[in-house]
């Protein structure tokens, strides 16, 4: 009997202990969540270059030791929120493909999600944070730049495949055409982004995406196709 009384004591302190850790360990990750988002809010408010760790703290609300509990440095917390930013418009890029059945349509709808990370108010100042990492970070931090752009080639070239296969693109080829219209898209999304007032993003939309098709020898686009900002 005491031996059976023992083991309860003794699966009862065990079952103690995980109700504990189970605690901290949320306790720990809605802090570092409230992290996260008061970095992301400083970052994007002051930029990479001007933004020190004891910002982050003071927006936080939380301590040195705390911050250092999830992160080594400030470039440590950045690339995460990279990542974080990353996962989250690669997940909203394929939501947005996949509603579409047709490649044309797939197309114009890679163009449209684009074009929010520079219209979008809720996403510009993050896109503008990202895409002007210092050089310096991003030449220690290439790898994770170069799997971002791979992931978003990665979409663009299953789209042109799936177009030439169907025939709609005649003229594509899925590996030359996906990083030349990713360079394409790329670099009006920067003048976007420098110059706000410079592209209206319906007049913009209707001009790449005609691009877009054109290049890969498919029938541009109606005039009323895609949605003005």
């Amino acid at each position: 009997m005491a031996v059976n009384e023992k083991a309860r004591g003794v699966a009862r302190a065990l079952a103690a202990r995980e109700v504990r850790l189970a605690e901290l360990r949320d306790r720990r990750a809605r802090e570092h969540e409230a992290l996260l988002r008061a970095a992301r809010r400083v970052f994007v408010r002051r930029g990479y270059a001007q933004t020190r760790v004891e910002d982050v703290l003071r927006e936080a609300g939380i301590s040195t030791r705390a911050f250092y509990r999830f992160h080594a440095s400030k470039d440590d917390l950045f690339l995460e929120l990279f990542d974080r930013a990353n996962r989250a418009a690669m997940q909203r890029l394929r939501e947005t493909v996949a509603r579409h059945g047709d490649p044309a349509a797939q197309l114009d709808a890679y163009v449209d999600a684009s074009l929010d990370l520079a219209y979008d108010p809720r996403l510009r100042g993050e896109t503008a944070l990202f895409a002007n990492v210092p050089g310096e970070l991003a030449e220690r931090h290439a790898r994770e730049v170069d799997a971002c752009r791979a992931q978003l080639v990665d979409v663009l070239r299953e789209i042109v495949r799936r177009g030439r296969d169907a025939g709609v693109f005649r003229d594509a080829d899925p590996e030359l055409d996906a990083w030349a219209l990713h360079g394409a898209i790329g670099a009006l999304l920067g003048r976007a982004l420098a110059s706000p007032g410079s592209a209206p993003r319906a007049a913009l939309g209707a001009r790449l995406r005609s691009l877009c098709r054109r290049a890969l020898g498919a029938e541009p686009p109606s005039s009323g196709r895609g949605r003005a900002r």
